[in-house]
This record gives structure tokens, C-alpha cells and sequence, in this order.
């Protein structure tokens, strides 16, 4: 397709994109944020290169705009009414409001025609030079949005921007929001809340070269209680040596390609995993730089982090349970965390189960959890599934563990499995005992949370 026929099937989606606004303004259906989310979010950011996203994400009914870009510092209002009124009270409010701090510049977007003049001088009194906002410039429609695409050059770009198009406005795409806009009173939105959160990643990762005999390393460990075989694992091996060099036992760091990998400085002399490196071999590169160098590289990363939790998870006193796959709260009697900065609340992560006179303890039943640590678009999460672990003595699993497990489950409802998602989530992000050693290399940022619409009485 040549660049004047997709340019003209581009015009011709637009249309249908306008007349689609006119016909449910004329229904009184019109709901601009079904537009804000699926049509106009993707349309600008790919023309304009920006990161929109729809400004009710982070705070519910946001005042005086609909779409910003925080890392570009841009807002934009959107909406079906054209005159110099509703562009006034849009920058009254932003201004009343001080959206300004957080962006420099303002953008209305016309979803019909904006007119052809507007009083710059009655706006410019409004913004008193606080925020960038010119009519020419930063009112725009969609004869704007295809007036710049037709500047491009790429015919892959406006390729790409067609093909946007067509799948905002095939039949499929029209007709969910026709149904959606006509049906909205008796349809219900909830909020739900995944057991994901995105991990806050460090900013660096150091790499360098092991510096280890690997002969002399297995052939030292005959004479101590554990015991190498000659075709031991090369992490047997470095936790062999890290015993017998005398570096205490940690778990984030990897090996990667006969690399160590670590968040931790290798190149300082201090840090105890150093010496496992070979003098000079040591390289720093930025988190992204590191896991966008291909498949290998991402998954290493991805076992580094699962290793690192496991690092900060201990510093709690939860333990990595490898035969069961999951992390264990820890105690040989009832264990109990205070949590929540306001209106403190307590849990009971363990807990012992007696006989019936009382007078024996048949086991203790500790709160567990897995970790599963993923990327999406090159922002990493990791998700938490709540689970229990039953022991004889606090270390001990029990004979009928499964048999406990199931039948607390049973037991357990949604609200509770969330219950304890929210408390786990809790302890990653914030100590949880007044001794608790400091660990700053990875953490983890709130929940997050969705709407999820559905029809009442479907």
C-alpha cells in the first residue's frame, strides 16, 4: 500500500471515529473515558511518542485533565465541546488545582472540530506563565493527529498507525462499546486486586569473572562432612568454597556463563563476594542493559532477583523451603507480627495446634507463600500465592501435612486469601521485627489494583 492510500484509509477511520462520538452525543450515551482508555491512549501516544495513560489510574476522579505522561511531564484533557468556555474552565482548574507542578504543559484534544480561532490573550491572563498552553499549539483534533502523520516519512510508522486504527474500529471493536455505553446502568464495575507487585528493581548489576579451582575445590571438600562428587554442580561447588574460605552463606548472587552475577558491589573489597571474583574481571552495567541483552540474560536476571528475595526474606526470619517450593514463616512456638502503620493489627504467622486435653502439641501450623517472579514489557513483578506449612517441631514437616493443608483451605475464604496476600505484601515492603537487619537491594511497590465490569444478572 502506497503512502496516499493508507493515508486515506487513515482519514476514512478517523471519519468513522467522529461520526462514532456524534451518534451516542446525539443518544446522550456519550462516555468520554471508554474513548480516554481504548481509542485515544494508543492513538497519541504512538503519533506523539508519549506514555498516556488515564489520569483515574492513580487518583480517583482526577481533577481538570484525562490522559498525563508523567515522565513527560504532559497533560491532556479530552473532550467532545469545542468553545473557548470549556477551554477556560479546563486551565481554571488545572491551575486552581496546581496540576502544573506535575506537568509543564497542557493539551486539549477536540474529539469533533475545534474551532478556527480562539482568544489567546483571555487564556494567557488564566495561566500567568505558570504552564505552557498556546491555542495554535496545544489545542489540538483529529485533523492535527493526521496532519503529523502525514509529515512522516516512514512508511512503517504510518503503517503501524493504520493498523491502530483498523483494530479500534473494526465491527468487533465498534460494537463492544456500542453495548458497553447502552448498557452501562446495568452493567457493575468492582475492583479487584491481583496478587502481583512490581518489584523495585536496583540500578546496577556487577559481573565478574569466578576465580575458582575447581579440582582443588572438590578434592578439599573430602576431608570435611559435605562431601563433593567429582561431577558436582559449579553452585555446589562456589558454596564449597565460600564454606571453606569463610564467607558466610548468602544467597544473591548466581553464576552465569562462568560469571558471578550479584547486586552487590564486587568491585569493594569489603564485600565478602569479591573474593570469589577474579581481580579486575569486574564489570558494572545498568539492570536494563543487563537483561535486554537477550533470553539468556533475562533469565538469569529473573534468577537473581527469585535469589535476592530469598536473601530478604531471610534477614524476616522466613525460609526458603526447597523440597515444598515455598517460603515458611519461622518459629518453634507461636509466632506473631504486629502490621499496618495506622490502625495497627497483628497476625498469627504461626501457631500450634494441641490435643484435645491439652497437654501436647501435635503440630504447628506456619503461614507459607511462593514467589514467581515474571516480566511484562521490561517491568518485572512477582506474584504471591498463600499457602500454609505444617510441622512436628517448627522444622520438621509433618507426616499429614497435606491432609492439614486441604483442610485449612477448605476453610479459607477469598477475603481471607487476600487477607494474607495484603500481609505479605506487607512484610516485603517493611520490617517486621525492631532487630530486623536492613536489606535495600530489591523491595517491592504497593498492589496494584484493576475494574473488572460485568453484567448484574448475567
Amino acid at each position: 500500500m502506497n503512502k496516499k492510500r493508507a493515508i486515506d484509509r487513515i482519514i476514512e477511520l478517523y471519519t468513522l471515529f467522529r461520526v462514532e462520538v456524534e451518534y451516542f452525543n446525539s443518544a446522550s450515551l456519550f462516555d468520554i473515558n471508554i474513548y480516554a482508555e481504548s481509542v485515544l491512549i494508543p492513538l497519541l501516544n504512538n503519533v506523539y511518542g508519549l506514555n498516556l495513560k488515564d489520569a483515574n489510574f492513580d487518583e480517583k476522579n482526577f481533577s481538570a485533565v484525562d490522559l498525563i505522561d508523567k515522565e513527560n511531564r504532559i497533560a491532556i484533557q479530552v473532550t467532545s465541546t469545542a468553545n473557548g468556555e470549556k477551554i477556560k474552565h479546563t486551565l481554571q482548574t488545572y491551575l486552581k488545582d496546581k496540576r502544573y507542578k506535575d506537568f509543564d504543559s497542557v493539551y486539549v484534544y477536540i474529539l469533533k472540530t475545534k474551532q478556527s480561532k480562539y482568544s489567546d490573550d483571555t487564556f494567557q491572563k488564566i495561566v500567568d506563565g505558570k504552564f505552557e498552553f498556546e491555542s495554535t499549539k496545544h489545542i489540538i483534533d483529529s485533523t492535527d493527529v493526521i496532519n503529523e502523520v502525514k509529515s512522516w516519512l516512514s512508511m512503517n510508522r504510518i503503517h503501524e498507525f493504520r493498523e491502530i486504527l483498523e483494530e479500534q474500529f473494526s465491527s468487533d471493536a465498534q460494537e463492544s462499546r456500542k453495548y458497553y455505553l447502552e448498557n452501562k446502568d446495568v452493567l457493575d464495575t468492582q475492583t479487584i486486586y491481583p496478587n502481583i507487585l512490581e518489584i523495585v528493581l536496583p540500578e546496577s548489576i556487577f559481573v565478574g569473572k569466578l576465580n575458582i579451582d575447581r579440582e582443588r575445590v572438590i578434592k578439599r571438600s573430602w576431608e570435611t562432612e559435605y562431601k563433593l562428587k567429582l561431577k558436582a554442580s559449579i553452585l555446589k561447588v562456589i558454596k564449597s568454597h565460600m564454606y571453606h574460605i569463610g564467607i558466610k552463606p548468602t544467597t544473591d548472587w548466581n553464576e552465569f556463563e562462568g560469571n558471578l552475577i550479584s547486586f552487590k558491589n564486587l568491585n569493594d573489597d569489603s564485600e565478602p563476594l569479591s573474593k570469589l571474583v577474579e581481580l579486575g574481571t569486574v564489570e558494572m552495567f545498568t539492570v536494563e542493559e543487563f537483561f535486554e541483552s537477550g533470553e539468556n540474560y533475562k533469565m538469569a536476571f529473573g534468577r537473581l532477583l527469585s535469589l535476592s528475595f530469598t536473601e530478604l526474606l531471610k534477614v524476616k526470619d522466613i525460609n526458603w523451603l526447597p523440597k515444598d517450593r515455598v517460603y515458611r514463616f519461622n518459629s518453634a512456638k507461636t509466632r506473631k507480627v504486629t502490621w499496618k502503620k495506622k490502625n495497627k493489627a497483628t497476625r498469627t504467622v504461626v501457631k500450634e495446634h494441641w490435643n484435645k486435653d491439652r497437654n501436647q502439641i501435635m503440630a504447628f501450623q506456619h503461614l507459607a507463600f511462593s514467589l514467581n517472579v515474571f516480566s511484562i514489557d521490561n517491568i518485572w513483578y512477582v506474584s504471591i500465592t498463600p499457602t500454609y506449612s505444617i510441622t512436628f517441631d517448627g522444622k520438621r514437616t509433618h507426616a499429614r501435612a497435606s491432609k492439614y493443608i486441604d483442610n485449612q483451605k477448605k476453610l479459607d475464604r477469598n477475603q481471607s486469601v487476600y487477607n494474607h496476600f495484603r500481609f505479605i505484601a506487607y512484610c516485603l515492603r517493611n520490617k517486621i521485627d525492631e532487630k530486623e537487619a536492613d536489606y535495600a537491594l530489591i523491595g517491592v511497590k504497593k498492589a496494584i489494583n484493576m475494574s473488572l465490569t460485568f453484567k448484574k444478572n448475567f
